[in-house]
């Protein structure tokens, strides 16, 4: 019965490998993000890096064809910027942005034929007997003779733009085909010009005394950014307004504002700005450290009874006890006592 069964088990295993018998693409190469350098677009300005479409990235990975610049920035002195070293910026001056399209190709398949698309619309074609032709409105962007192989029928399958620019942003699509059968895949990448300026800023709210009001804004980044502010390094505060602007060139200025009650912080306590663009890999952080002014006026009826638990005065100072608020606190001195004690356990290993 067994040997009857091994046959057709070794049958479905075969059905269930891929067999390519045609043409077919076996990996898009199309960066997610492209950054430019900031200095380098303040300097050239609108004439060459021009107005934008919008679109995201279709890999994870983050691409600048010019060196990454970190402007001095005028902001709070307890502000920092951090960048995540994921982003894998290289330095490397202006270059050609290249979008690779590897496929394999039957020998005896012929009539093959490369085309590449943007945003659905035909700019690219290279037929191997033939020189590659760029179209439409990438007529004039494309390096053609960019060899990517030796290979006849791999040589020009490169879509490379000489000057990568903002309405470059969008959807790209490799198709190949041949006489008997025909492949894409798409992926979507951005264009990102690094803001100028982010700042993060708090103050006491002019309308409510208990309530701290803080304040993110980013100047002159393409394209419109998402901003984040986050309190004690897990609370996401929900922005309670948000201002939008931007000029002729597609470079947006952008704040939102957030509010929180005093009583709700544990002085210290850290309020940071996350800055991030739709569909891609690029973000950027601020951070600085609230801290009570009045310490020791908000807590001066704060004691301790005899089994160690804090308890609050009642405001009349006849000497009464508030357990509610007392038991609040002693819960929060608890956990900073536990956070502290796994900070020295965790210096110890």
């Amino acid at each position: 019965m067994l040997r009857g069964l091994l046959p057709k088990v070794i049958a479905m295993a075969v059905q269930l490998v891929p067999a390519y018998q045609s043409v077919h693409i076996t990996n898009l190469n199309v960066p997610k993000t492209y950054v430019l350098d900031r200095s380098t677009y303040d300097a050239v300005g609108s004439s060459t890096l021009r107005t934008g479409g919008s679109g995201g990235g279709g890999n994870d990975d983050v691409t600048t064809g010019l060196p990454m610049t970190f402007t001095t920035e005028e902001q709070l002195p307890a502000s920092v910027s951090t960048v995540p070293g994921e982003l894998n910026f290289t330095d490397a001056g202006l270059k050609p942005l290249i979008m690779d399209c590897q496929y394999e190709i039957k020998a005896r398949e012929c009539g093959f034929v490369l085309k590449w698309y943007f945003n659905k619309k035909l700019i690219y074609q290279w037929i191997p007997s033939r020189t590659p032709v760029g179209m439409n409105q990438f007529k004039n962007e494309l390096q053609t003779n960019y060899s990517m192989s030796d290979s006849i029928n791999y040589k020009y399958r490169a879509l490379v733009i000489r000057n990568p620019k903002l309405n470059h942003s969008g959807e790209y699509m490799c198709s190949v085909q041949t006489y008997d059968s025909f492949d894409r895949r798409m992926a979507r990448f951005q264009i990102v010009v690094p803001e100028k300026t982010l700042l993060l800023h708090y103050e006491n709210d002019a309308e409510s005394d208990n309530m701290l009001l803080i304040k993110c804004s980013v100047f002159m980044i393409y394209p419109e950014p998402n901003l984040l502010l986050i309190v004690s390094g897990n609370l996401f505060l929900v922005s309670s307004r948000t201002l939008v602007t931007a000029d002729a060139n597609h470079m947006y200025n952008k704040t939102v504002y957030g509010k929180i009650d005093k009583h709700l912080l544990i002085s210290p306590t850290s309020i940071g700005c996350v800055l991030t663009v739709p569909d891609s890999g690029y973000i950027r952080k601020r951070e600085t450290i609230y801290y009570d002014p009045t310490p020791l006026t908000k807590w001066s009826r704060l004691r301790m009874d005899e089994r160690g638990h804090f308890q609050l005065l009642s405001d009349d100072g006849a000497g009464q006890l508030n357990p509610l608020a007392g038991w609040l606190i002693s819960l929060i001195v608890f956990l900073q006592r536990a956070v502290l004690w796994r900070h020295d356990t965790d210096s110890i290993k």
